[in-house]
C-alpha cells in the first residue's frame, strides 16, 4: 500500500476529518487488493456479494469439524478436557497424586483423620504434585491445550447461521446414519449483511496453526469422546494448513473493509488458553486449601464454643453496643471489612465484669491483703497485674462509645453504612474506621491478656506453694483458709483453669495475634 494511503488510514483511525474522496481512494485500493488476492473468487466486486464458492469452502470445513461441533455442545465434557489434558502428560506417580487429591478421596480423609494430620498430609501431597509439574511437562501440557482450545473455538462457531445466508433451507442435523443427509444449494449473499458473521468466522480460525502437537491434542479429544476419533489427524492437518493460507491472504479482512465501507475494519480475536498447567495447579491448590481451611475452622470454632461454654456457660457473649459481631456482619454483608476482634473484645469485657472484678477480686483481696508474703515485691507484682486487667474496662467502653450518636465516629459511620453499597468513598471510610478500631481493640486485648497470663502464673505458683512445707511465698495459708468457704486449693485451681481457658479463647479468636 503506498505511503500516502497509509497516511490516510492513520487519519481515519485518529478521527481527523478527511474529504470523502480520501475514503474512496482507500476503498478503491482495497478493491484492487481483492482482485489480486488468491481467493478473489470469494467476492463479487461488481454486485458486492459473497460468492457461493465461499459458502462451499466454509461448508467443507463444517463437514470436517461437525463431530467436534456436536462434542462441544456438552459444556461438562468441554470442561473435562482440562483434566484430561493434564492427566495425559503425567507420570504414574503424578496420576496417583491427582487421584489422592480428588474431592471424593479428600472427603474420605476428612472423615477418618484428625484435622492437623489431615492438613499435614494434604499439604505434603500438594507439594509433591507441584514438584511433578516440571518445565518440559508444563510446556507440553500448555501447548496441547492451546491447540485444543483453538479447535474448540472453531467448533463453537455458528456455522449454520453463516451458511444459511447462502441457503436458508440448510437443516440443523446434517448427519443421518453417518452420511450427509442434505445437498446444499448455495446462492450469492449480500456482503454488507454478513460483515459481523465474517468477523466471527475469521476470529474462530485465528488460533489454528500447523503443529506436530496436533497428534496429542486430537488424542486428548479422543479420550474425552470415550475412545471415538472425531476426525483423522491427516485430514485435520490438511484443513489447518489450508486455513493458514486463507488467513495469510487476508481476504476476509479485505471483504469486511470493502463491504462495510470502512477501510480500517478489523477483526477482534480471542487468544486460546495457553496456561493450562498453571491455572489447573492454582485451582487444585485453592480446592485443597479450602478443604484444609474448612476443617481447621470447624475445629477452631468447636474449640472456641467449648472454651466459651467452660468460661461463660454460653458459646457467645455480647456486651458492647456497637463494636460487636452483629454490626460486623452488617458490614461484611455489604462486602466490607467487619470488626476483626468484635467477638474477643466482647468476651474480654464480660470476663472482666463477671469474673475478674468479682470472684477473682475477692480471692485476690484475701491473698494480697491478708496474706503474709515472704517477698512483698511479688505481692505488688500480682496486684499490678490485676490492675492491668481491670484498667482496660474504661478504654473498651470508650472505644465502643465512639460509634454512639454522640461519639466521634457514630453518625458518620452509620451514614456511610447506608450508602456504602454504591459509593466507593463511603466504603473506604467504613473499611478505614473498622481497621482503626480493630487496631485499638487488639491493643486492649493484648494488654489484658498479658495481665491475665501473669495472674495465671501466680495462681499456679501459689497452688504449688500451698503444698510445700514450709511454704515459700505465703507463710499463713492455714489462716487464709478461715476467710473462704471453698477450700483455698480449690479456689486457686478453679481460678487458674478459668484464666487458662480464657487466654486460650483469646488466642484462638485473635488467631494468635495477642501475646
Amino acid at each position: 500500500m503506498p505511503d500516502d494511503i497509509i497516511g490516510k488510514v492513520f487519519s481515519l483511525i485518529s478521527g481527523e476529518d478527511e474529504p470523502d474522496s480520501d475514503k474512496k481512494v482507500l476503498l478503491k485500493q482495497t478493491a484492487k487488493e481483492i482482485g489480486q488476492n488468491k481467493y478473489a473468487r470469494f467476492y463479487r466486486l461488481r454486485t458486492e456479494e459473497i460468492d457461493p464458492s465461499f459458502a462451499a469452502y466454509v461448508y467443507e470445513i463444517y463437514k470436517t469439524v461437525y463431530p467436534a461441533c456436536v462434542f462441544v455442545q456438552n459444556p461438562a465434557r468441554v470442561y473435562r478436557m482440562r483434566q484430561i489434558t493434564v492427566e495425559a502428560f503425567m507420570t504414574r506417580e503424578g496420576l496417583e497424586l491427582i487421584r489422592k487429591l480428588r474431592p471424593d478421596a479428600v472427603q474420605e480423609l476428612v472423615k477418618r483423620l484428625e484435622p492437623r494430620e489431615l492438613s499435614r498430609i494434604l499439604r505434603e501431597d500438594l507439594t509433591a504434585l507441584y514438584a511433578a509439574f516440571d518445565g518440559n511437562r508444563i510446556a507440553a501440557m500448555n501447548r496441547c491445550y492451546q491447540l485444543v482450545s483453538a479447535l474448540i473455538q472453531l467448533a463453537q462457531f455458528n456455522f449454520l447461521s453463516l451458511l444459511r445466508r447462502f441457503d436458508a433451507g440448510l437443516p440443523s442435523n446434517l448427519w443421518s446414519a453417518g452420511t450427509i443427509a442434505y445437498t446444499p444449494r448455495f446462492q450469492p449473499a449480500r456482503a454488507a449483511d454478513m460483515v459481523e458473521e465474517l468477523g466471527q468466522f475469521r476470529a474462530a480460525i485465528q488460533n489454528l496453526e500447523p503443529s506436530d502437537a496436533w497428534k496429542n491434542a486430537l488424542g486428548v479429544l479422543k479420550i474425552a469422546s470415550e475412545g471415538k476419533e472425531l476426525f483423522p489427524l491427516t485430514q485435520w492437518n490438511v484443513l489447518v494448513a489450508n486455513l493458514k493460507e486463507l488467513k495469510s491472504a487476508g481476504i476476509i479482512e479485505l471483504i469486511g473493509q470493502y463491504s462495510s465501507k470502512n477501510p480500517v475494519w478489523q477483526v477482534k480475536y480471542k487468544a486460546a488458553e495457553a496456561l493450562l498447567a498453571e491455572s489447573w495447579l492454582e485451582a487444585k491448590s485453592g480446592e485443597v486449601q479450602a478443604v484444609i481451611d474448612r476443617v481447621l475452622n470447624k475445629q477452631k470454632n468447636g474449640q472456641i464454643e467449648a472454651l466459651a461454654a467452660a468460661v461463660f456457660g454460653a458459646p457467645s457473649v455480647t456486651r458492647l453496643q456497637f463494636y460487636n459481631p452483629e454490626i460486623s456482619k452488617s458490614c461484611v454483608a455489604l462486602g466490607l471489612g467487619g470488626f476483626a476482634y468484635a467477638a474477643p473484645l466482647n468476651y474480654l469485657l464480660a470476663f472482666i465484669q463477671d469474673f475478674v472484678t468479682k470472684e477473682m477480686q475477692e480471692l485476690c483481696d484475701i491473698l494480697l491483703v491478708r496474706g503474709q508474703w515472704v517477698n512483698n515485691s511479688l505481692s505488688m507484682e500480682m496486684s499490678n497485674a490485676v490492675h492491668t486487667i481491670t484498667d482496660v474496662t474504661d478504654p473498651i467502653e470508650a472505644l465502643d462509645n465512639t460509634l454512639a450518636d454522640t461519639g466521634t465516629r457514630g453518625l458518620r459511620f452509620r451514614s456511610a453504612l447506608t450508602r456504602a453499597g454504591g459509593d466507593k468513598g463511603q466504603a473506604r471510610f467504613i473499611n478505614t474506621t473498622t481497621e482503626e478500631m480493630d487496631d485499638e481493640a487488639l491493643a486492649l486485648i493484648n494488654t489484658a491478656v498479658q495481665g491475665l497470663v501473669a495472674v495465671g502464673k501466680f495462681m499456679k505458683n501459689l497452688l504449688g506453694d500451698t503444698q510445700k512445707s514450709p511454704p515459700e511465698v505465703i507463710i499463713n495459708w492455714k489462716e487464709l483458709g478461715y476467710f473462704t468457704k471453698v477450700p483455698m486449693n480449690q479456689r486457686l485451681t478453679d481460678a487458674y483453669k478459668k484464666i487458662n481457658y480464657f487466654v486460650q479463647l483469646m488466642m484462638l479468636q485473635t488467631e494468635g495475634s495477642c501475646t
